[in-house]
């Protein structure tokens, strides 16, 4: 069973930090026109340079997603990995809140925008995260099989 590596927990942090320093100050900065540009960006960016070190995960459901296709056999991480890295994603989420915070002298609320409801914005996340693990999981582990 291989261990997270500093490299790997580093790789983990760095990307998670950086994604979502980069939505909170797009957030904050009220400009949506680039908003989702910059976010992607970022994104594809992180994921070229850390991904050969930790496989850019970068979301604690992408690393549970990895973890439940390697005990089912296929490709992937293995469990004690994937709560290494959700704890590392997490701290690196609060100080990238922290981080923009200071940056900016404000923060902002995670409430769903007028005319919604929680039902809704859990709907939306569930829908959005299946979306995300099903294609990191595609691209990432499935075999490529020949017709």
């Amino acid at each position: 069973m291989a261990h997270a590596t500093s490299a790997e927990m580093t790789a983990e942090f760095l990307g998670t930090f950086v994604l979502i320093f980069t939505l909170g100050c797009n957030v904050l900065s009220g400009n949506a026109v680039w908003g989702g540009t910059s976010i992607a960006s970022v994104y594809m960016v992180c994921i070229y340079a850390l991904g050969g070190i930790s496989g850019a995960n970068f979301n604690p459901a992408v690393s549970f997603a990895l973890s439940m296709s390697k005990s089912k056999g296929a490709g992937g991480i293995s469990f004690e990995k994937a709560a290494v890295y959700a704890g590392v994603q997490l701290v690196a989420g609060v100080t990238a809140g922290f981080a923009y915070s200071a940056l900016f002298g404000n923060t902002f609320n995670l409430t769903p925008a007028p005319g919604f409801g929680w039902a809704h914005a859990m709907l939306a996340e569930l829908l959005y995260t299946f979306m995300l693990c099903f294609v990191v999981l595609n691209v990432a582990v499935a075999s490529k099989k020949q017709p």
